[in-house]
Parts: structure tokens; C-alpha cells; sequence
């Protein structure tokens, strides 16, 4: 008769993830990347305090063990990072402009590498403060690797939630950007730390060649790959066969870049943002329109998936208070690394740094959603001999990171883009009007912009209250030397479109 395995595992997870969709949309209508994973905490939450009062009785046993023995047994690594996460990168690649990387390639760049290790030590080394404090010691290359997992902003978050507020063009291009190319980076710093856990040496030239080899390597792979998509591309196709082509292009280019020992995700990006920027050459734009819905369908069908098993992961975390109360410190921690690491990072770069709109770190740090790029690396290793020991930490503070990140900082980010952007239609009352209030301390200078749109589509940013330019001075006395021509010239260097 066969077996029908995996035909249940299929059923039990279509049907957890359409009741975590479903509640989420009615019951919050948060962004899928943020609503999900908390209506399925609620429900693993309600899960098992209804197991513990009424699990076992004459009518009903349940086995707790067995169900997280069953849900550790779920190789997150495997379906997310050797897994969908090909076809989510692709399918980001494919609709990411070359002509905004070439713009922001240098903030890109400072962001996804410099601010994602600067963010990785800095929460290592302050939480392994936290940690000494409480009295509860984990090693410092521990919780380094903690801090590299956590580093990565995570492409399905960022999506979810820049999809649902009103973002500059700028700051989508810049959060989208650095959550496409820092996984590389990520990962990298992750297995580098992991081997020197394990003991073996690793020598500083030896980590350099392997970062630059896994780089050059992936965007060889992914080059040759877009190219070669492109030419299949071309002609009479059936609306199959565009599919096939870009999901080959996916998951061919991600294995041959995982057995050449390269950058999966980066050859992924490469081969998706040649094909994206040039298939309107070969293709007509019904048909790209039509590939590009299907891969919409197919990423929200995989965040679903996705973020009900993360959910589900918290039936193997033992959640105390100690665990909790950990874990929201090192929510704080980590946000607090960010910032600060993204300011060291552009100060590196005063050229960069000082053509900066005002608010974009502000904005950009905030913005840094984690998601199951962390929690995946995290539950791949947390259970090797030499972490067994800080698993529960591990995986605890992880979780609550993910989580804490979509819900304060994902369902926030509005509020902070109020703080610099004029929103005529802001809360002004209740919690939200008070949180409001609190994110406008953000801005000190009071400086604020607006978004305008011209006639061609494209988007125009000008200082809404020229004033709060000369009242921001740090002498008060300046504001009446001010001439108007010293105005203007303030506004205008605000104002700039070649600003970061």
C-alpha cells in the first residue's frame, strides 16, 4: 500500500498554517511576517497549557515529549537555508533594480557587511556582560555566534512589512538591498565562529581568502546562470515553461554555488538580478507580470509555511522567567548594537555619512527585522555536543528576538517614519497617539519631509517645515543671522536627491 508519511506531514502543516492565516487576518491583520509566527505562539502557548489541565485523563492522552520530540526532528536548516530560501532571494532579485544598486551600492554594502559585524560583536560582548551579571556565564564566542545568526535582517520580514506601511523609495531600496546580500556575510561569520567552537584553527588570512572565494565564486555561478536563463527565455514559450526556467534558475544556480563551497544566496541575487533587469527584452510584459504573480503566490504560500514552524519551535524551548526576561534583554541589546554598529560603520565613511538624509539610520537601524534566516542557523547547531549545553538560551533568545523584532520594531516602523516624514494622518490619541509622541523624540532637530510624486512616477522628497532648518541650530543666535540664501542653501543640501 505505500506509505503516506508524507502526505500527513503535508496536511498537518497546510492546515496549521491556513488557521495561523486565517486568525491573523482577522483577528489582527498584521503583515504575514509579523501576525503569523505570534498567532502561532498564541496557539502553541494555549496548546500546551490545555495539554498540562487536560492532557491526561480517562478520555485524552497526549504526549508531550513525543510532540517535541516530533518538532525537533523538523530540519529547519535544511527547508529554510537549503531549501525555499533559493526561490524567495530569486524571486526578490528578480523585481530588485540594477539602476538602484548602482545608486546605493556603497550604503548597501556598509550595511550588509561592516554594520552586520560591528552589530554582531557589539551584542556579543554586551550580552555576555548581561550574562556574567545575572550570573549565568556563557562563553564569549558562544553568544558572538549568537550575535552573527541574529545580525542578518531577514528578506521575508523586511517584505512583509514594507509592503503595508508608506516607505521612501530610498529607504525600501537600501532595507531590501542589505537584506538580500547580508546572508552571505552572515553566514560566513556564523561558520567561522562555529569552527572555532569546535575546536579546529582557523587563521585570519585563511577566513579572508574563504569570505572573497565564496563571494568571487557565487557571482561566477550566478552570472553564468542568469545569462544562460536569459537565452531560455527567449522565443515561444508556454507560461510553464517561464516558470521552470526561473525556478531552475533558483535552485540550479544555489546547488552548483553550494558544491563548488560558494555563496548559495549570493548566486541566487546575481542570477535573479540579471534575469529581472533584462528579461523585458526577450519577454512581453504580460508574461513577465504573469511569472512575477506566480512567485508572488509561491512566497506567500512559503511565509506561511515558514512562520507557523517557527511558531511550532517553541515546543522545544523550556520558557521560564529567567529565559524570557533574558530574552527581552537581549532584544534591547541587540537594537542598541544595531544602531550604534551602523553609526560606527558610516563614520568610517565621512563621505558617505555626511550626505545623509536626516533620519535614514535612524529609519534603516529600526528597521532591521530578524526572521528564520537566524532561527534556522541557530536550530541547525544548537544541539551539537560543544552548544548542547546553551541550547535552551540559544534557541530561547533567538525566538524572542524574532518575535520581539516583527512586533516592536516591524508594527513600530510607522510611527519612527512618521517621526521624519509628515504624516497628516498620524495617531494623535490612545496608545498609539503615545507612542507616537515617544518616537518623535527620535527627531530633535524637528526637522521633518514630505514625499511628493511627480508626473513621470518618479519621487520627490522637500523639507516640510523650512523653519525648524534655522530654529535646529545648535546657537540659538544663528537662527536670526540666518539670511534667506543661508535658508535656502540648508534646505537645499536636505533636500538633495543624490543624499544616502
Amino acid at each position: 500500500m505505500g506509505s503516506v508519511l508524507f502526505l500527513q506531514a503535508i496536511t498537518v502543516i497546510f492546515s496549521l498554517s491556513i488557521v495561523t492565516t486565517l486568525l491573523n487576518k482577522r483577528l489582527f491583520d498584521m503583515p504575514p511576517a509579523i501576525g503569523v509566527p505570534i498567532v502561532s505562539a498564541i496557539l502553541v502557548f494555549a496548546l500546551q497549557w490545555g495539554m498540562n489541565q487536560f492532557g491526561r485523563n480517562h478520555f485524552i492522552h497526549v504526549d508531550i515529549m513525543a510532540l517535541k520530540a516530533a518538532v525537533s526532528h523538523i530540519n529547519f536548516y535544511d527547508f529554510l537555508v537549503n531549501g525555499v530560501i533559493c526561490f524567495i532571494l530569486t524571486s526578490s532579485a528578480l523585481k530588485f533594480k540594477i539602476s538602484d544598486l548602482k545608486r546605493y551600492w556603497r550604503q548597501i554594502l556598509i550595511l550588509a557587511t561592516l554594520g552586520l559585524l560591528l552589530c554582531a560583536a557589539l551584542f556579543g560582548s554586551l550580552l555576555y556582560a548581561f550574562q556574567f551579571l545575572v550570573g549565568d556565564h556563557v562563553p564569549l564566542l558562544v553568544l558572538l555566534l549568537l550575535g552573527s545568526a541574529l545580525g542578518a535582517t531577514d528578506p521575508i520580514g523586511i517584505k512583509g512589512v514594507l509592503s503595508s506601511v508608506r516607505t521612501p523609495r530610498h529607504l525600501m531600496v537600501k532595507l531590501e538591498g542589505e537584506s538580500l546580500f547580508n546572508d552571505a556575510m552572515c553566514i560566513v561569520v556564523f561558520m567561522t565562529i562555529l569552527t572555532l567552537i569546535s575546536g579546529q584553527h582557523v587563521s585570519p588570512i585563511g577566513v579572508v581568502e574563504n569570505f572573497f572565494y565564496e563571494i568571487v565564486v557565487a557571482v561566477i555561478i550566478g552570472f553564468i546562470f542568469g545569462i544562460g536563463a536569459l537565452r531560455l527565455l527567449r522565443g515561444k514559450h508556454e507560461n510553464e515553461s517561464l516558470i521552470l526556467a526561473t525556478a531552475l534558475l533558483a535552485s540550479g544556480s544555489y546547488l552548483v554555488a553550494y558544491f563548488a563551497h560558494a555563496s548559495g544566496p549570493i548566486a541566487c541575487v546575481v542570477g535573479g538580478l540579471i534575469v529581472g533587469n533584462k528579461w523585458q527584452e526577450v519577454l512581453q510584459k504580460k508574461e513577465i507580470d504573469d511569472v512575477n504573480n506566480f512567485w508572488h503566490a509561491v512566497e506567500g504560500i512559503i511565509n506561511s509555511f515558514l512562520f507557523t514552524l517557527i511558531g511550532l519551535e517553541l515546543f522545544i524551548v523550556d520558557m521560564s522567567k529567567t529565559l524570557v526576561i533574558g530574552g527581552i534583554v537581549a532584544f534591547v541589546l541587540l537594537h542598541l548594537s544595531r544602531f550604534i554598529g551602523n553609526i560606527l560603520a558610516f563614520m568610517l565613511f565621512p563621505k558617505v555619512y555626511k550626505k545623509s538624509y536626516h533620519g535614514s539610520l535612524t529609519i534603516l537601524s529600526w528597521g532591521g527585522v530578524r526572521g528564520g534566516i537566524s532561527l534556522a542557523l541557530i536550530l541547525a547547531v544548537a544541539n551539537m555536543p560543544a552548544l548542547a549545553k546553551y541550547s535552551d538560551i540559544l534557541v530561547g533568545y533567538t525566538f524572542i528576538c524574532v518575535l520581539l523584532s516583527g512586533v516592536v520594531c516591524g508594527l513600530g516602523l510607522p510611527e519612527v517614519l512618521n517621526a521624519f516624514y509628515h504624516n497628516p494622518n498620524e495617531p494623535k490619541a490612545g496608545f498609539r497617539g503615545w507612542y507616537q509622541r515617544q518616537c518623535h523624540r527620535f527627531n530633535r532637530s524637528g526637522v521633518m519631509y514630505t514625499i511628493e510624486e511627480r508626473s513621470d512616477g518618479s519621487e520627490y522628497i522637500s523639507v516640510y517645515n523650512p523653519i525648524a532648518v534655522a530654529t535646529a541650530a545648535a546657537d540659538p543666535s544663528e537662527e536670526i543671522a540666518l539670511t534667506p540664501e543661508e535658508l535656502k542653501q540648508k534646505v537645499d543640501k536636505l533636500e538633495n536627491p543624490d543624499n544616502f
